[in-house]
């Protein structure tokens, strides 16, 4: 009896083991054990199911694969999968991320379609199960939104290539063209003429044919810039193509660098008008970049610095070319070394504020006047002018006036010289010494008017006074004359009056006899206030 109940229990104990065994070989083709990792290809393929652990997709069934194959290339299989649902189920992102541990969720759709989604958080996976609320196959739906999803984007990458004003193709290794957008096609058709264009046919040639392509070992871009002739136009089209290395072959980008060519012509013929015109100048010209390096300079400054044209075509800096001027002794001769580059540091600073100016005496008797200006990007330009003549000019002239002004203090008579506009222009010595002024109230007495008036204060009333004032405006013909003046000290004068070469007007005062005195009519009222004011 004992063995009977022993033996009955071990059979009910291995029947319950067994039993439970068996339910839980069910339950885990659907749910796995913790921290295990079980394979859903056994899965029914009319539920698509997808095994998730974070955002990484670890497994799932091959029906659920198939839909997520086609995806566009970068994109994860999470983010395949969520645009592929997010027509039916638009938040499901928010619901994927946000499910709590152990929970089970069944979502769906909005839009009435029969679907339904389970979404279940356990042991650390995220399972997706798809399936339809009536039991049937959603597998052919899934499949079709598939198509849509992804060909949408597929449309809308095709709409952009085609729509680009760019050239883009693609070569395979062998150069061989296998796809090309619409601006490429269109010009391969205008390169093309009518003959050639009816008996095109796919692929055709290339019209870049000798597009010098040489990719990185990193798999860098490479460019180049090339042009194009059209069937029927005379100007070439320029392109900057970027050549980009993919699988199994090379994209090509063509951009049009019309304008950029165009304004890279018209500054090279700017400059080599600017050239052109330089060459002309006989004023020496010196441009320095921001690094003070030489970059430009004519053919007058080789004659005016005597720097061989080898030694400027290196590009010397401002120091190392105004050293060699130096050595040459084609700079002004400073008394010690230290003022000598003070001076070149204040030729720059100078410079840069547009302010240099200075005439250079050099030792062989030539003058140059050297103009400093600032240019654009932190360059200067030094402008050299040989002034000598122009220097000997003026200190031969200012010779010539020292001289005259020497011979005319010499002469006993007072003289004073008047311009066109009756402006006075020159003075002896017995003129100042006659009135009693000196060389500053000369240099304030601008015009025949106000000598006139230190004439009449000095000197007793004379009909000589208005009549001279007529003589200085007469513009036509006119005669000398003469007539006594009596200064108020009693000595006699005799004024002249005498026309000069450019209307100009001369007025000389010769003392008759300097020792006679000839007393004045002291009852006169007028000749006693001008005595008084003396």
């Amino acid at each position: 009896m004992i063995e009977l109940g022993w033996t009955v229990y071990v059979a009910a104990t291995l029947s319950a083991l067994l039993s439970a065994g068996l339910i839980y070989a069910g339950l885990s083709r659907y749910w796995p054990a913790p921290n295990t990792r079980l394979s859903l290809a056994g899965r029914p393929s009319s539920q698509p199911v997808f095994l998730f652990e974070g955002h990484e997709l670890i497994d799932a069934t091959p029906g659920a694969a198939q839909l997520i194959t086609d995806r566009p290339e970068g994109l994860s299989e999470r983010d395949a999968l969520l645009l592929l649902l997010q027509k039916d189920f638009p938040d499901l992102a928010a619901d994927f991320d946000d499910l709590p541990p152990g929970e089970t969720h069944k979502i769906t759709p909005l839009n009435g379609t029969p679907l339904m989604l389970t979404l279940t958080h356990q042991s650390g996976l995220k399972r997706i199960i798809l399936g339809a609320q009536d039991g049937d196959d959603v597998d052919l739906h899934y499949a079709a939104l598939a198509r849509t999803a992804f060909g949408e984007e597929l449309a809308l990458l095709r709409n952009l290539t085609n729509s680009a004003p760019q050239l883009i193709w693609r070569e395979d290794e062998q150069r061989r063209l296998t796809w090309a957008n619409r601006a490429y096609l269109n010009y391969s058709d205008r390169c093309a003429d009518d003959a050639e264009i009816a008996g095109q046919v796919w692929p055709g040639k290339r019209l870049f044919a000798d597009l010098n392509v040489n990719p990185g070992e990193d798999g860098q871009a490479s460019f180049n810039r090339v042009s194009l002739q059209l069937n029927g136009e005379k100007s070439e089209h320029w392109f900057d193509v970027t050549s980009m290395p993919v699988t199994d072959g090379i994209v090509h980008f063509a951009a049009d660098a019309n304008a950029v060519v165009r304004a890279e012509n018209a500054k090279r013929e700017f400059l080599q008008t600017l050239s052109k015109t330089f060459a002309q100048l006989s004023t020496g010209l010196a441009i320095f970049d921001e690094n003070r390096k030489l970059t430009m300079f004519n053919p007058a400054l080789l004659d005016m610095v005597g720097l061989p044209f080898e030694f400027l075509s290196t590009r010397p800096t401002l120091d190392m070319m105004l050293n060699r001027m130096r050595d040459l002794r084609r700079l002004p001769e400073p008394k010690d070394y230290t003022n000598w580059r003070e001076q070149f540091t204040r030729l720059e600073a100078e410079a840069k504020e547009g302010t240099y100016c200075e005439n250079w005496d050099l030792p062989d008797g030539q003058t140059f006047r050297v103009t400093g200006r600032p240019h654009p990007d932190g360059a200067l330009a030094f402008l050299f002018e040989d002034i000598s003549a122009e220097v000997s000019l003026t200190r031969h002239f200012r010779t010539e006036i020292e001289t005259s002004q020497a011979v005319l203090d010499t002469i006993p008579d007072a003289i004073a010289v008047f311009s066109n506009a009756n402006t006075l222009v020159m003075t002896n010595e017995a003129y100042r010494t006659l009135w009693e002024i000196d060389e500053e109230e000369v240099l304030q007495t601008h015009n025949l008017k106000d000598a006139m008036h230190t004439w009449r204060d000095a000197s007793l009333p004379s009909p000589i006074w208005p009549r001279l004032e007529d003589f200085a405006a007469t513009s036509g013909r006119r005669e000398p004359f003469s007539d006594r003046v009596t200064l108020l000290d009693g000595r006699h004068a005799k004024c002249h009056a005498q026309p000069l070469a450019g209307r100009r007007t001369m007025v000389r005062f010769e003392i008759t006899k300097p020792t006679e005195r000839v007393l004045a009519p002291l009852t006169s009222k007028a000749h006693s206030a001008k005595l008084a004011k003396r």
